[in-house]
């Protein structure tokens, strides 16, 4: 009785016998390390199609002590990330700067304790080339971890607790700070704000700038005039119900996020507030729901795509050269709607 034989998956050697060139060549032209000519790299890679060559690419760690794969670390909730415009932006410019590079993106979800020890132990055991970081909340102890996990490590929002570490961030204080002095410009006097949460990075810095334009011109601070909400719709509708309760008036809103705003919108009709008549409002982030609102809403805007670009390529930087220190903060930009 015969047996079929299986079928040998088609070797590195192979490869470079169908094309003619050496076995060192044919990995060259895998790893895309060292540049080849144009012709040979062609010749390699018909080679690899005809024969359905597929690279080992455990047994190449071994060899390399190399994984190729870069993993990105949130620290939000799932539901949040599918929600928030802002992530599907970031991760849409990440992966279209990793397709030029050898590099796979793998996205990890960090909430709980556990989900940190397995990620601590998934990087220390070398799984990933380099790790990028959703700047953490304060006092988590995430970034110390991944820091002192022995991998190259940079963050999207400049880190609380983590000093010279590299990272990606929008302008958020410049940001916050045009706004006010936007409202300021078109005759608005007393300012509200509804703020985001202060163990988050942007948060603070958002704030900061809100602080920084009321400084630039010339106006006092008002502790009722400020509120604290959760960068949700529903969040903002909450806070500015609060702050409408306290009676203060006021004529004009900076919101730390578009979603915060769009829900303070909703709060200031239900108020029979006019918007922009009675009550000026400026969101932060230019979301694609911003553009469709009746009227327009007025925002920051972060160029979201962008900023993740500049995270890959910090990224890739850093695996390349670990003692570079940089810091990347891109320019937000006021775009000018209705609710103003």
């Amino acid at each position: 009785m015969s047996t079929q034989r299986k079928p040998t998956r088609p070797t590195l050697d192979a490869v470079a016998a169908r094309a003619g060139v050496s076995p060192s060549t044919v990995s060259r032209v895998v790893r895309g390390s060292t540049p080849v000519s144009p012709e040979v790299e062609k010749l390699v890679r018909a080679a690899i199609a005809e024969l359905g060559y597929v690279p080992n690419l455990a047994a190449r760690q071994l060899v390399t002590s190399r994984s190729d794969t870069v993993g990105l670390v949130i620290t939000e909730d799932q539901k949040n990330i599918f929600a928030q415009p802002f992530f599907a932006g970031m991760i849409e410019g990440l992966s279209a700067e990793l397709t030029e590079t050898p590099y796979r993106l793998v996205i990890m979800i960090a909430r709980s304790a556990s989900d940190r020890d397995w990620l601590e132990h998934y990087v220390r055991s070398q799984h990933v080339d380099g790790v990028m970081v959703i700047a953490p909340p304060r006092r988590d102890p995430l970034a110390r971890v991944l820091l002192s996990a022995g991998v190259p490590v940079v963050f999207m929002g400049k880190p609380f607790a983590a000093r010279g570490a590299c990272f990606v961030d929008a302008d958020n204080v410049g940001g916050a700070k045009r706004a006010v002095e936007y409202l300021y410009a078109n005759g608005r006097r007393r300012i509200a704000a509804v703020t985001g949460f202060p163990n988050v990075r942007h948060g603070v810095d958002r704030f900061t700038g809100y602080q920084r334009g009321l400084a630039a011109v010339g106006l006092a601070e008002e502790p009722r005039l400020i509120v604290e909400a959760d960068f949700t719709n529903e969040g903002g509708f909450a806070a500015t119900t609060e702050l409408i309760a306290r009676g203060a008036p006021f004529d004009a809103l900076f919101a730390a996020s578009d979603l915060t705003a769009q829900g303070a919108i909703r709060a200031l009709r239900a108020a029979k507030i006019r918007v922009p008549r009675d009550v000026a409002v400026i969101g932060f982030g230019d979301e694609p729901e911003s553009a469709r609102m009746r009227p327009g809403l007025t925002t920051i805007a972060q160029p979201t795509v962008r900023m993740g670009r500049e995270l890959a390529r910090l990224m890739v930087t850093v695996i390349q050269n670990p003692s570079v220190r940089s810091k990347v903060v891109v320019p937000t930009e006021l775009v000018v709607r209705g609710t103003t």
